[in-house]
């Protein structure tokens, strides 16, 4: 499937919205991933699908399969991964589709607790985009938004390391350093070499 851009997916809503009025469904999406990075951020200029979760299942997944000539381009695989606390603002008002998408903190927490690493993946990116939209200069704040939806002892340990080295990157003097980040100065690349076996612990879906 070729990628979609903000474009394309705001396109594919309204032939969605159309499918379900012809139907008479009327549906509910909660965007998360990429397609938030592209439509409320503009922080990439594409993404391979759109992952949320949304209601009614069935009828909304056979209408945007009907859509775009059976391609699953909303993708629920990501449902698993969600938080019971995941908080969700309104993007997208339609006669017969609602659509939601992840509030930054949320989505901040569900990229650093996938934190997959790859060139295909898009992570690692997002998470420093967001951390600078949020304006976060420590782990532990960070980790303290990561607890809000999700079990501190959950956090992987890629995720820590992954996040010491980028604050790291951005301290304006290394002497502040701790010596835990001065150790793990290298952390993303040793993260970019184990980035096969960590994926396949981590969810699939966007990239």
């Amino acid at each position: 499937m070729e990628e979609l851009s903000a474009r394309d997916i705001r396109h594919l809503f309204d032939r969605l919205n159309a499918e379900l009025a012809r139907t008479g469904v009327v549906g509910e999406v909660y965007l998360v991933g990429g397609a938030v990075m592209c439509l409320v951020f503009d922080a990439r200029l594409t993404t391979m699908d759109v992952d949320a979760f949304f209601r009614p299942a069935r009828e909304v997944r056979e209408a945007a399969r009907r859509v775009n000539f059976g391609t699953d381009w909303l993708n629920d695989a990501v449902k698993g991964f969600l938080s019971e606390r995941g908080e969700f603002h309104p993007c997208l008002e339609l006669p017969n589709l609602r659509v939601l998408t992840a509030a930054p903190e949320y989505l901040l927490a569900m990229k650093c607790m996938a934190m997959r690493i790859g060139r295909e993946f898009h992570d690692i990116d997002d998470v420093r985009f967001l951390l600078r939209y949020l304006n976060l200069t420590g782990l532990d704040a960070t980790l303290e938004i990561i607890g809000r939806y999700y079990p501190v002892e959950r956090i992987p340990q890629k995720t820590i390391y992954a996040l010491e080295e980028m604050f790291a990157r951005t301290s304006p003097d290394p002497a502040t350093r701790s010596p835990g980040q001065a150790h793990r100065k290298t952390a993303g690349d040793e993260l970019e070499h184990a980035g096969n076996a960590l994926a396949a612990e981590s969810p699939k879906g966007d990239r």
